[in-house]
């Protein structure tokens, strides 16, 4: 049965759990396809590489909080942000309904 193998090193399962630290020292940060019986069974990725990709998944799922790259109709391009959410603050300890106004 062909496999296809989604990063560039393998080690066998018996090299991996006598010594999983060294394995992933070898591979400079890449992931490694763990495999038995001549089968991949996972695939361990370093610390590093790991919240990469959860940070890339989260990016994904929500997209990014700067303004500029927020889809939207307008920009902030000459607003002073400081003022904005300091006035959008005031108002919502002064108990503002959350009624929506134009940017100046």
């Amino acid at each position: 049965m062909l496999q296809k193998i989604l990063c560039g090193y393998t080690t066998p399962i018996s090299k991996f759990k006598s010594n999983p630290n060294a394995a992933l020292a070898e591979a400079q940060g890449d992931a490694i396809a763990v495999s038995s019986n001549n089968q991949i069974q996972f695939y361990a990725v370093p610390a590093s590489l790991f919240e990469e990709m959860t940070a890339f998944c989260e990016f994904a799922q929500r997209g990014t909080i700067e303004l500029e790259s927020i889809p939207a109709k307008f920009t902030a391009a000459g607003l002073d942000m400081d003022k904005v959410s300091a006035d959008m603050a005031h108002k919502v300890k002064q108990g503002g309904k959350g009624e929506f106004e134009e940017w100046k």
